[in-house]
């Protein structure tokens, strides 16, 4: 007090008081008039403390007037703790409070304003509470790893992580270390787990490896960890972050879907033997009751009546019938079971073949087949044949009469944002093709049944066929990775769009 006496200087020590952003409270130790007991009281104070505290008037006020229900239960163990958190419910702020004695009786104390830091221990509290929820929920961990000093550098876990390795966090004493988590992993998986994890650790990259841990309590799981190296500017060290998370319930999902579908194709391939034996078998009988009636047809040509020539070409003609039903089945059997090995092939010469093969229906339809420049692209060639045959006679067969058939086949390579717009795999090329004609058509919502297996959408008495063509389309179609799909206007045509990966690999 008495240099800043000395000071020449117009502001008086008030001033100088005011002046500081810090809180200062004066207490001196005096005996209350009611009781005769000892209690500190305020007797000089500045501005920031009345601002921290939310009271305009201090000076006379007791120490337990001031700090309230948050301080300390005496002022002797406030100043022998020396520092303490206190929150002033008329500012709404949380301060620090550091008391320093004077001397026997008076203490100075100093006030912070730690409502900032407060806010954001609160803030991460529940930021850390939502993320031990969420690994709860998820069953995951996450980890950080110093790496700054080679892989035995300190390693710590999320709640998750140890809940995911069966411990408790308040109760696990080992030191968490690379070495301590080594010890959770499935022999089997360890040694190829440790050396990829190191070589990762040396080259500095990320890292994801699928491997089993056995628990605490002896439980095997299947888990992920995926790690991503970072600097650490604040501390200047190397860091590594990652989570793991637990597969187990996904890998016995997996296992059944496999085993599944495993069954499933084992049905599938004993239901298209069983429908090529039967199918084949049945040729033969049909092809003795076709002979024979046919025989008796013309034997018998003047001794029957009309009532049993009736009934002898309606034999005739359901067995026929019966018989071109089972060559398509037999056709898309074979669709279904070729193993035939995919080969660069020139669509360009496989439709050429299907063209000339439809020349003289062609010719009585008076059609024109209009061909683009077709691409070459991994197929079976055999399929692309009855893919070309079966769309090209599906648009000789359903035409307009008195119009003139124009059919036009043409290809374009898809774009990669058509690609995912479209589901397909990314960075792989496509090509589409469109065969498009002027027939009769059909309503968009039958669109997808015509791709069903003897479904029809015209009478056998206006068209002639079994409904098997455009099955034997989709097959091949999917046979190839592809997608296929029509789309007509009653009396203004059928458009029907392919798609076709440009290599099966």
């Amino acid at each position: 007090m008495t240099d800043l006496k000395k000071i020449s200087h117009p502001f008086g020590i008030n001033d100088l008081l005011n002046a500081s952003a810090s809180g200062l409270i004066l207490f001196k130790k005096e005996r209350s008039g009611d009781d005769g007991r000892e209690q500190f009281f305020c007797t000089t104070d500045n501005a920031s403390a009345q601002r921290l505290t939310g009271k305009t008037l201090l000076t006379g006020k007791t120490w337990e007037d001031i700090m309230g229900q948050h301080a300390p239960a005496t002022v002797t163990d406030a100043i022998e703790h020396s520092e303490t958190e206190v929150y002033f419910h008329d500012s709404d702020l949380w301060c620090r409070v550091s008391n320093a004695p004077i001397d026997s009786d008076y203490f100075l104390c100093t006030l912070y304003d730690i409502s900032k830091r407060k806010e954001l221990e609160v803030r991460h509290d529940y930021h850390d509470r939502l993320l031990s929820d969420a690994e709860l929920t998820m069953r995951f961990g996450s980890w950080t790893w110093d790496i700054s000093q080679g892989p035995d550098g300190p390693l710590s876990w999320t709640s998750g992580t140890y809940y995911l390795l069966g411990y408790k966090q308040e109760t696990l004493t080992a030191p968490i270390s690379y070495s301590f988590f080594l010890q959770h992993v499935h022999p089997d998986d360890l040694e190829t787990l440790d050396a990829n994890i190191r070589e990762a650790v040396k080259n500095r990259k990320s890292f994801a490896e699928e491997y089993r841990i056995i628990t605490a309590t002896g439980e095997e799981k299947n888990v992920i960890s995926r790690g991503q190296f970072i600097n650490d500017e604040l501390k200047n060290r190397v860091v590594y972050i990652g989570n793991i998370f637990d597969i187990t319930s996904l890998k016995v999902i997996q296992n059944e879907l496999e085993r599944r579908v495993e069954d499933l194709n084992k049905s599938n391939e004993d239901l298209e033997q069983f429908a090529y034996v039967a199918s084949h078998d049945l040729q033969e009988p049909l092809r003795k009751i076709v002979s024979f009636g046919e025989r008796l047809e013309s034997r018998s040509r003047g001794a029957l009546n009309e009532e049993q020539r009736l009934y002898l070409d309606r034999i005739l003609n359901a067995t026929r019938r019966m018989q071109e039903m089972i060559s398509n089945l037999l056709e898309f059997s074979r669709v279904a079971r070729t193993k035939d090995g995919f080969v660069p092939t020139d669509l360009n010469a496989i439709l050429k073949s299907t063209i000339s093969d439809l020349e003289i229906t062609i010719q009585q339809k008076n059609a024109l087949v209009m061909v683009g420049d077709l691409p070459e692209i991994e197929s079976i060639p055999s399929q692309m044949s009855q893919l070309f045959m079966n769309l090209l006679s599906n648009a000789l067969k359903f035409t307009k009469r008195e119009v003139r058939p124009i059919i036009k086949i043409e290809a374009e390579f898809l774009k990669n944002n058509e690609v995912i717009k479209q589901g397909l795999i990314p960075d792989k090329s496509y090509v589409r093709l469109t065969v498009c004609d002027n027939g009769i058509g059909f309503e968009n919502e039958q669109a997808n049944r015509i791709f069903t297996l003897f479904q029809r959408l015209r009478g056998r008495s206006e068209f002639e066929g079994a409904g098997i063509g455009l099955s034997v389309c989709k097959k091949v179609v999917e046979n190839h990775s592809g997608t296929i799909e029509a789309r007509g206007i009653p009396d203004g045509g059928a458009t029907f769009t392919i798609v076709l990966p440009i290599s099966q690999s």
